[in-house]
């Protein structure tokens, strides 16, 4: 099995509010916990306010994004917008919200779309609006919406007490509409944690911190790919990650199941290779790569239907039809890791050119330069 691109692997997590809306901790006590599990970078998105925007910047070794999470009138249609200075008008239905994101260069992102739950304190917030194009990308898996759904169904206590138990898999409706979209179009799939810290009474005057911060920053994360290190000046990186993102040069794991630092997924011909977000030409010898940190039950999905699947750390696959392919990660029958798409099409298309080496020496030299420059080729993260 050949060895998968060397790329540089950034881990964060999405979708974080504090104090400045219905957040419990502070951003300066968040980036604190961040920092003590390592993340590199972490994205904060409270309602409607960008009130402590001063706080993006590089903290340390973690990368501090600050957006917010735009609404329609009705409350529904939540939008993680990054990139702005300002909050965009509150009356703007979700077409507009999202053509003045797109046309403002930022990155848009639909939050918890398909909600369904019935839960009078907590009504579901779907987003409803289909017909609108212009997003970069989609929340395929959000913890509090998968918390509040599970308590929905008569599971309180259970939950109450252990809020990670129920991350299985992402609600198959999310997956079908990631899916057929990325059938026409690059669209990014990420996981988030909706932290808010949320405290909930248990009996009488007894209550208790459901979704603490440290557990949300260990379950579900967002991973990048790059070619090159971040740079350590905050604007020429905050565009690097947003670039990323909206390539698509990314997968999401549910840390609960397994750090998922290390896993690639990859196609390759005799001229060509690809990787997530990356498209490339059908090939009679075009062959699709997976390697995984953990053993794992690995499940290639091509157009949103299993296409197959093995047990094991590594697989290879050998694909005959054009399709947007994808890959889920399964350990102990939870879901672990999703990457997002590999396009295969009949023609080619800005796919990247395998990389030439003159020389066993040089290659190495290459290898070895790679690993000093990127923090993530190595160490592991300490923080199992």
């Amino acid at each position: 099995m050949p060895e998968p691109p060397k790329l540089l692997e950034y881990v964060g997590v999405i979708h974080i509010h504090t104090t400045d809306s219905d957040g419990t901790k502070t951003h300066d006590k968040i980036i604190s916990i961040a920092q003590k599990y390592h993340l590199d970078f972490i994205m904060f998105s409270d309602h409607k306010t960008l009130q402590n925007k001063s706080k993006e910047g590089w903290h340390d070794r973690t990368l501090v994004i600050v957006g917010y999470e735009h609404e329609d009138s009705d409350g529904k249609s939540h939008y993680l917008i990054f990139g702005l200075d300002e909050p965009l008008p509150a009356d703007l239905a979700p077409r507009e919200y999202v053509h003045r994101v797109r046309q403002a260069g930022g990155l848009g992102i639909i939050a918890h779309p398909d909600e369904k739950r019935h839960f009078p304190k907590h009504p579901p917030l779907p987003w409803t609006d289909w017909s609108v194009r212009e997003f970069d990308g989609i929340e395929i898996w959000n913890h509090m919406s998968a918390w509040l759904e599970g308590i929905a169904e008569g599971n309180k206590l259970k939950y109450l007490l252990n809020p990670r138990a129920l991350l299985i898999s992402p609600p198959e409706e999310t997956l079908k509409h990631w899916d057929k979209l990325a059938q026409k179009r690059r669209i990014l799939g990420i996981a988030s944690a909706d932290a808010h810290g949320y405290r909930q009474k248990i009996i009488g005057p007894i209550w208790r911190t459901i979704f603490p911060y440290r557990v949300e920053l260990r379950s579900m994360r967002t991973h990048i790919l790059l070619k090159e290190p971040l740079s350590k000046d905050f604007a020429e990186a905050q565009k690097q990650v947003f670039t990323a993102l909206k390539r698509c040069k990314v997968f999401m794991s549910n840390y609960r199941w397994g750090d998922a630092t290390g896993f690639r997924f990859w196609a390759e011909t005799p001229q060509r290779y690809a990787i997530v977000g990356d498209r490339i030409s059908l090939h009679k010898r075009l062959r699709i790569f997976v390697e995984s940190p953990l053993e794992a039950r690995i499940r290639l999905i091509r157009n949103g239907e299993l296409f197959t699947e093995v047990e094991g750390k590594k697989a290879i696959f050998a694909s005959t039809k054009p399709g947007a392919y994808r890959v889920e990660l399964y350990r102990n029958g939870k879901g672990w890791i999703f990457s997002n798409h590999i396009s295969v099409v009949e023609n080619e298309y800005r796919n990247y050119r395998k990389p030439h080496t003159k020389n066993k020496s040089s290659h190495i030299k290459e290898q070895k330069s790679g690993r000093q420059k990127g923090r993530r080729n190595v160490r592991q993260t300490k923080n199992k």
